[in-house]
């Protein structure tokens, strides 16, 4: 509604626009847009909001039930609430080949991290423009469907969603879908509107800080040494964490899946994700075992408590050097030295990922250190 709306006045005003679908996209006069939309925030909007509700409920539904005249001796009344929401940010582009290179590079360094379900992918039929060569000022609506690539990166929580996809030519578009509104834990009452949207809004910025966390992993140099020392809670003492140990490894990945999910989680939540993941070799994990591996997380300052409440949560710094202790292992680690051990003979193959010669590289010049401190013939 606010968008046709806003589509509508800027029409009127002879403002120029361009929109692909229900985005509008480079070439768009946004701060004048942003201008006109100022128009449906705050009070105006609740009260632009009930008059519409107003004449759409009494003159167009309730009037087949009760006269105009019936309706005002009987001072009958609908009160109005929320039931359900999207909510979306867009990223807008000069560069639809920039686009692909982030966007595809990020579903490839936090999908597991993120242990995204399921990936859909719908193959258009054009390459995205490399950039906007002569900017048009013209007013013009395009509609053109399913003509790029479009990845749809989707996670569930319950009766929220939190979506990513690319969308048109140059767009990125991150979305929360709220199912029921009672979900945000706040009133329904249209009255209560801009909280939730202010609620959405942070329920966004909160799930791309963990995407850009996982995404760009970072490990402090004192703290791979530090994570597997002991630590103390007041008189408690507490074992460290030990990635390289498989129990300390499932939890950690666990604990990086949840860290998008709003609210925090609990620990029967985070058992749970632990078995899912794990399968039948973390079947008995239960959620005493999930309380202890948290108390030890907390004492290397990886994962806080949510004042009053038995949720946890983790932030940035955290999730960064959790990804990065992961991905140092399954990805760095683990397929360099195996490849050491047991390099491959024959021919190459025709195409190589970039990645694969990077490791390539790796094994050589791991192969000469080891001969070099002759632990390798």
């Amino acid at each position: 509604m606010g968008m046709k709306w806003l589509e509508r006045q800027a029409r009127k005003k002879d403002i120029d626009y361009f929109k692909e679908g229900n985005c509008f996209v480079p070439g768009t006069d946004l701060p004048a847009l942003t201008r006109l939309a100022a128009g449906l925030e705050g009070s105006c909007a609740l009260v632009r909001l009930a008059q519409l509700c107003d004449r759409w409920i009494y003159s167009a539904c309730l009037c087949f039930g009760l006269t105009i005249q019936e309706q005002q001796r009987s001072e009958f009344r609908y009160s109005y609430s929320t039931y359900q929401l999207e909510y979306s940010r867009n990223l807008l582009f000069k560069s639809g080949r920039k686009l692909d290179q982030v966007y595809q590079g990020l579903i490839d360094r936090t999908r597991n991290l993120l242990d995204l379900p399921r990936l859909k992918t719908i193959f258009g039929r054009k390459h995205r423009p490399h950039q906007d060569r002569r900017p048009s000022r013209r007013m013009e609506k395009i509609l053109d469907r399913s003509v790029h690539n479009l990845t749809v990166f989707k996670l569930h929580f319950g009766r929220l969603t939190l979506k990513m996809y690319d969308k048109g030519a140059r767009v990125l578009r991150i979305e929360l879908i709220v199912n029921n509104t009672a979900e945000l834990q706040c009133a329904k009452a249209i009255d209560k509107l801009p909280h939730i949207l202010e609620r959405s809004q942070q329920m966004i910025v909160e799930f791309l800080a963990v995407v850009q966390a996982a995404h760009l992993s970072f490990l402090p140099a004192e703290q791979l040494d530090s994570l597997a020392m002991p630590t103390y809670r007041g008189q408690q003492r507490l074992a460290g964490v030990d990635i390289q140990k498989p129990r300390p490894r499932a939890v950690a990945q666990a604990l990086i899946a949840l860290a998008a999910q709003p609210d925090g989680f609990t620990a029967e939540q985070l058992a749970a994700r632990v078995r899912s993941q794990q399968g039948r070799s973390m079947a008995k994990y239960n959620t005493r075992k999930a309380a202890y591996d948290l108390r030890k997380f907390r004492g290397k300052a990886l994962v806080q408590r949510i004042a009053h409440t038995r949720g946890y949560q983790l932030r940035c710094p955290a999730i960064s050097t959790l990804a990065a202790l992961l991905i140092l292992r399954e990805q760095v680690l683990k397929p360099v030295l195996a490849g050491v051990c047991h390099p491959k003979r024959g021919r190459p193959p025709k195409n190589v990922h970039p990645l694969d010669l990077h490791y390539q590289s790796l094994q050589r010049q791991m192969l000469s250190t080891l001969q070099y401190l002759k632990l390798a013939a």
